[in-house]
């Protein structure tokens, strides 16, 4: 389907062009470029300053160095959405804390919203955080991210904390979001 995001299916070939394809972030470059990525929009859409690529490049780092360290997955993965060979859009998950993930570095560049490439990254994630057994769910995100917030909605997360903060040269309100999906066992 031209334009519309797919599922990477392994061939090695190039999509055809105006093709978005969706594929694990682990190949060179793909860490600055979804740390560049979150630089640029961030700032071009919400005024936010370099600390917000700076947090991006550290988390992904953190997450890189536990592949290598535990020479496996288990911290998390990473993907994006690739349009005529440049990243467009990201999105990862992260084990935390009483068998939880934690949703993090979602982007979307303007040029691939509105073609089903945001929720097919958040579905990948969402899939990987089932097959693993978390318990649930959660992400920080701050007020403002309107689509963000309505796939986030509509996918029965719920607000769970919120407050003003002072965070990557803006004031924001910082919020918590949950999605449980099965309780803790006693």
């Amino acid at each position: 389907m031209k334009g519309s995001a797919m599922e990477d299916s392994g061939n090695t070939g190039r999509p055809p062009a105006g093709e978005v394809v969706v594929r694990d972030g682990t190949r060179p470059g793909d860490l600055g470029a979804v740390a560049a990525l979150h630089g640029t929009l961030y700032t071009a859409e919400y005024g936010m300053d370099t600390t917000m690529e700076a947090y991006v490049a550290v988390g992904l780092a953190e997450l890189v160095m536990a592949w290598h360290e535990e020479g496996s997955y288990a911290a998390g993965r990473l993907w994006v959405a690739e349009l005529d060979g440049r990243i467009v859009g990201a999105t990862g998950l992260t084990r935390a804390e009483d068998d939880w993930g934690q949703l993090r570095w979602v982007v979307l560049a303007a040029e691939a919203r509105g073609r089903g490439v945001g929720r097919t990254l958040f579905e990948r994630a969402m899939t990987e955080a089932r097959a693993r057994g978390y318990r649930g769910v959660h992400l920080w995100t701050v007020a403002g991210l309107d689509a963000a917030h309505h796939l986030y909605k509509s996918a029965g997360f719920r607000l769970t904390d919120s407050s003003p903060t002072r965070k990557w040269g803006v004031d924001a309100v910082e919020q918590r979001m949950e999605l449980e999906f099965r309780s803790a066992t006693p």
